[in-house]
């Protein structure tokens, strides 16, 4: 299957898609409760956070993943001093996975960053999502230790530029 990936903007993702995609990666996924994520995953706080990227299905124009690139200076920005960057949020729709379609949005992350200069990007992850750690491991991520955010603990992972 053929994707489209560009910025949020430039593919025209709604809100509509944006709740849709992270309820239904999240939410039903069983990682967030489904009354912090009316907080958390609501259109306006996802897109103050920083650059989101998607990937939308040239077959059916479909929203089929998105990842948010966070710079420093954002305030939703956790870990990252000034020449690293974040990323929040990865998620693909269950019916794309395994079309390699996250390692496509990670990968053009680490692109896009690399030529901004930035000299790491650091994430963290749910104990529970195996299959994103398998991901960022493969393209180079580094497990680093178990942190603790907002009440709940997460592994954090980094990656050098």
């Amino acid at each position: 299957m053929d994707f489209e990936f560009d910025t949020a903007e430039n593919l025209k993702v709604s809100d509509s898609e944006l709740s849709e995609l992270l309820t239904q990666v999240y939410v039903d996924g069983g990682f967030t409760d489904r009354h912090l994520a009316q907080t958390l995953f609501a259109p306006t706080n996802i897109r103050r956070r920083g650059a989101v990227f998607g990937a939308r299905s040239k077959n059916s124009s479909e929203l089929a993943g998105i990842i948010i690139l966070v710079p420093p200076e954002s305030e939703a920005c956790r870990l990252a001093t000034d020449s690293e960057v974040e990323i929040h949020l990865l998620g693909v729709k269950s019916k794309y996975r395994g079309m390699g379609l996250g390692r496509q949005l990670v990968e053009n992350v680490i692109s896009r960053t690399k030529n901004e200069g930035r000299k790491k990007i650091i994430l963290w992850t749910q104990q529970t999502m195996k299959v994103a750690q398998n991901l960022y491991e493969s393209v180079g991520f580094s497990y680093v230790k178990n942190i603790e955010l907002n009440g709940r603990e997460f592994l954090l992972y980094s990656r050098k530029l």
